[in-house]
């Protein structure tokens, strides 16, 4: 499935904004899609990054990054139900490493709830290695 990632621009669209919902209707961080879209319009202007996985001219998986330069920390990764299981997410933080990388960043880190299913075997498959207290995981951005 080739999905094209990019940093979303602030202020969202108004399509962004509805397709993000979409993705994050779900989600168990937030409540709803709705609180999902005002979260992350909030830490963009905070200065995070919101990058984008899109297919088809559509937002399919989201995830925030922030932090200094030398290690960022990545948060609310979400793929849209209707496209799990088809490595999305594996596409996704791939290219947010690889961008990451261009941006100077060392260390990319993330916390999990581990009662999830599927989630610390999906860390460990993008690369994530656990860290310090539990639920915690970082990888570094690029090996080369």
């Amino acid at each position: 499935m080739p999905v094209l990632v990019s940093v979303a621009a602030h202020p969202l669209s108004s399509q962004i904004a509805e397709e993000l919902e979409k993705v994050y209707a779900d989600s168990p961080e937030f409540a709803n899609g709705a609180d999902a879209v005002q979260a992350l319009e909030d830490a963009a202007r905070d200065g995070e990054s919101l990058y984008l996985g899109v297919f088809n001219d559509h937002v399919i998986a989201s995830v925030l990054v922030r932090g200094d330069s030398e290690s960022r920390h990545m948060r609310y990764l979400c793929v849209h139900h209707a496209t799990r299981g088809r490595g999305v997410a594996d596409r996704l933080v791939a290219e947010v490493r690889r961008l990451e990388k261009e941006q100077g960043t060392r260390w990319l880190a993330t916390d999990f709830d581990l009662t999830q299913e599927g989630i610390p075997e999906m860390l460990l498959d993008l690369g994530f290695i656990p860290h310090g207290e539990t639920g915690h995981y970082r990888a570094l951005v690029a090996t080369d």
